[in-house]
This record gives structure tokens, C-alpha cells and sequence, in this order.
């Protein structure tokens, strides 16, 4: 794989991470929502990056 499929990788975990966490320090949220809000945004922050490293394997 080329190296910008794993930045985009890391920059999908990273959001994910601060979403898990996040959810977990809410008042109204879950763990389970802030995890899944996170893996939504982390995707669709990182898609160019993964798209490319993808089709260029």
C-alpha cells in the first residue's frame, strides 16, 4: 500500500478516537455515539486519501 493510504488511515483513527473519547466525557452521549459519529467523520475526512492510496495500489 502506499504511504498515503495509511495517512489517510491514521487521520480515520485519530477522529475516531476523539470521538470515543468525547462521548465518553458527554452528559447526553454514549461511548457508542461518539464512536459512531467519530468512524462517520474520520471516513469521510480520510476518503480522498484512501480512495488514492486504494486505486493506486
Amino acid at each position: 500500500m502506499p504511504p498515503v493510504f495509511w495517512i489517510g488511515l491514521g487521520i480515520a483513527a485519530t477522529i475516531f478516537f476523539i470521538g470515543v473519547v468525547s462521548g465518553a466525557k458527554a452528559r447526553t452521549a454514549s461511548v457508542g455515539t461518539g464512536a459512531a459519529i467519530g468512524a462517520f467523520l474520520g471516513v469521510m475526512l480520510a476518503f480522498p486519501l484512501l480512495a488514492i492510496g486504494l486505486a493506486t495500489s
